[in-house]
Formats: structure tokens, sequence, C-alpha cells
């Protein structure tokens, strides 16, 4: 008997090391519709692509503004009723969609994720370990500056040179400095203190809640006195973030700002569209840390009746490494899989930075990028955070007295968060 045991045993092993692997389903043998929703109508280019493969499936897209977003969709998604087989999550809610158990966990359909940038995978974890979401691209910052500013006042437009010398904070304000003494203060270093704060939160190592307590870092402390500093020294603008002269001063030959710090999407986005005069008079480096800011994540819906197709939907352009560098070639967006972006980044030259390979750039920045950073109650805290700093650096308040209204505006917001 035990003999006969074994030997099932053996013949059971064998198969199973000659058998073949799960054949991939043909795309044209999926038929259907996949409802999808999201707040940005980028995803219509990938839509088209994906009818063109998977023939038999049909697309229908709803769009949502996205300050609209997370109260229409939410409702959905808790009914059921006509509700999305994939969606897409934002910067500003990922977290509270991947924690809310609306998406389904992707590990049933075992993805291979090991390509991906390490903060691409750990956004759309949530807390339990359950990967809920996936990304096609990674959205490090850099310092976007004015070559024609950098050689008059540095003596130099070589971005490694320029990123060496913001390399710290220290640095980043004798720069500031530097430029506003030399040009007489016609050229201000950057818009406002309120751009420094992506290299400000940047520099933490926990988010900013905690096992259920409020981290409040030295390096966020230090911030209050960067803004000050900027503010008393007469090193920025003082114009505000998204404001028309933001946008204006980007199109001037004689600039008025040497720098804005901006993430991938600012340079297609955000530069382009408003420096049409000033192409090639540009240059993006390194600054006082590594940040990033902004992406679209997408998964399926815990109760779709489509997820096969859904998942193909999220697979291919997430994982699939020939659409990845059919979209990168064809929008300049950069990507979360770092394979792919190897294997592309040297392919990339931009004609409004002169020539720089800002792939390059941004392959350097995304390894550096710490992704836990980007929690629960994150941007929420900011928000918090960039009052009390205005209230300090604007002298209505004391550092001491602006974070402790800081503190008091967390525990009205948030009775469930520690804050000593």
């Amino acid at each position: 008997m035990k003999k006969a045991i074994l030997t099932l045993i053996v013949v059971g092993l064998i198969l199973s090391l000659t058998a073949c692997p799960p054949a991939v389903k043909d795309p044209t043998a999926f038929k259907g519709t996949m409802n999808m929703w999201s707040f940005t109508d980028e995803v219509k280019k990938m839509i088209d692509r994906f009818e063109s493969v998977y023939t038999g499936v049909k697309v229908e897209l709803t769009i949502v503004p996205c300050e609209e977003y997370l109260n229409k969709i939410r409702p959905v998604l808790r009914s059921g009723k006509n509700a999305p087989d994939v969606f897409t999550a934002e910067y500003s809610n990922v977290i509270d969609l991947v924690e809310s158990g609306f998406y389904a966990d992707l590990g049933q359909f075992n993805p291979a994720t090991g390509d991906l940038v390490d903060y691409v995978v750990g956004v759309g974890t949530d807390s339990s370990g359950v990967l809920r979401a996936l990304s096609w691209q990674t959205t490090p910052g850099g310092f976007f500056f004015r070559r024609s500013v950098a050689k008059k006042y540095l003596g130099t437009d070589d971005p490694e040179k320029v990123g060496e010398m913001l390399s710290t904070v220290d640095k980043f304000l004798d720069v500031g400095r530097k430029i506003k003494d030399e040009s007489g203060g016609a050229v201000k270093f950057i818009a406002g203190y309120g751009d420094y704060q992506q290299y400000a939160w940047s520099h933490r190592t926990k988010p900013f809640v905690s096992d259920g307590k409020l981290n409040i870092e030295p390096s966020v402390l230090d911030y209050f006195d960067t803004a000050k500093i900027m503010r008393d020294e007469q090193l920025t603008a003082e114009i505000g973030t998204w404001s028309p002269p933001w946008f204006e001063n980007m199109n001037k030959a004689e600039p008025e700002i040497f720098g804005w710090i901006l993430p991938t999407w600012g340079l297609h986005y955000v530069i382009k569209p408003n420096a049409k005069d000033t192409m090639g008079d540009w240059g993006v480096c390194k600054g006082p840390g590594s940040y990033f800011w902004g992406g679209t994540w997408m998964g399926v819906y815990k109760n779709s009746e489509n997820k096969e197709i859904a998942w193909e939907f999220v697979k291919m352009f997430t994982l699939d490494e020939e659409t990845l560098t059919w979209w990168a070639k064809e929008t300049g967006d950069f990507l979360g899989n770092a394979k792919v972006v190897e294997q592309i980044k040297n392919d990339f030259a931009d004609e409004l930075l002169a020539g720089q390979n800002h792939y390059l750039f941004f392959a350097d920045e995304a390894a550096k990028v710490n992704g836990k950073l980007l929690a629960k109650y994150d941007l929420d805290i900011r928000g918090f955070l960039m009052g009390a700093i205005n209230n300090y650096v604007e002298g209505t308040m004391t550092k001491d007295e602006a974070i402790e209204g800081f503190k008091s505006d967390v525990k009205n917001a948030f009775p469930d968060i520690q804050v000593d």
C-alpha cells in the first residue's frame, strides 16, 4: 500500500513538472462591455488602444471632475448600481479608495509587480497588506529652472551643477540670496515659499500619523523657519501657485522667477503650454530632497461581474511592456515600470529643456521616493501645517502659537488621532 501511494506521488510530481503552463487567453476571445470611471480624460487614449486589441470589448467611460469624484463615486460603489468595473484614483484620494475596500484584491490575478517602482505598489496596497490598485506612471519631482538666469547669476546652466548648488536647505537658500542680490531684486528665486513645501514634506521618515499618533518630525518644524527666511529676505516673488502671474512668468523673455518646483507632469501639462516663447531656456535638476506629487492609480471593483475583462485592462496599462513603451513614447509620461524605463530611458531629449533627457533625471529620482509618506490624513495635515506656517510667516502668531494652533486643528478634525 505504501509503495502504491509512493508511486502515485512520484507520478504526480512528474506530471506537475512536465505539464504545460495555463494557456494565455487570446484577447479577441474576450466579449462584452466594461464600464470605467475616471477623473481624467487621458484614459481615452488607453481605451482606444485596448479596444483595438480586445476587439470584442466595448469600454464605456464616465468622467467626473476631480473635485466631485469621491462624493459621486462612493454612493455608486456602495450600492453597486451602475458601478464601474474599473475606476481610477488620484493622488488626493487614492489612500481613501484603497482603504475603502471597494477595490478588489488584485492578488487573485497573480500580478507580476516585481518590475514596478516600489512606491507605486506601496501606495496601491492597503494597511492590511492587500494590493488593491496599480499605476502606469510615477511622478517624481524636480526643480525646473530658467537656463538664462542660471548662466547669468550662477555661472552655469548645467543641470547637474545647478542641482549640486541646491542640494541642501542651506545651499538652496544661498542660491536664492545670490540671485536676488546679483539681480538687484529683479529676479526672485521661486514664486512663493508655499512652493517649497514638496521638499519640506520629503524630508520626513514617517507618515504624519503613525500608530494612531500625530508624528511631526524636526524637518517639518524647520519649514516654519525656512519659509520665514524666504519671506523676510525677499527671496520669493510672493506669487501664489496656480495664479495667472505664476503661469505668465514661465513665458517671459526677461524672467522674474528663477525656478518652479514641479513633478513629471509639470513638464508636459504645466510648463509647455505656458512657455511657448521660452522653449530651450529650461532645465530640470535636483533640489534638497526627492519627492513625488500626483499620479493616477486604477483597480477592479470588488463586485464587478466583469472582473476578468477589467483585470485585462489594468494589466495591459500597468504591466504589459509593449503597451507601456508605446504609452511613454506617445505621451512622454514617466512610467512606473522600472524595467521598461531602463529599456527606453536613453531615447528622450526634450525641446523645452534644450535637449536634456528628462527620463534619465526622473529615473534616478523615482528610485529615491519614499511612497510610504503618503498615508491616511496626509494631505489634510499638510493643509493644516500650511495654515500654521502662513500665520507664523505673516506675523499673526509666534511659531509656538502657530504650532499649538495646528495641533488644535488636527484634534478638532480628527479626534481619533492622538496629539501630544
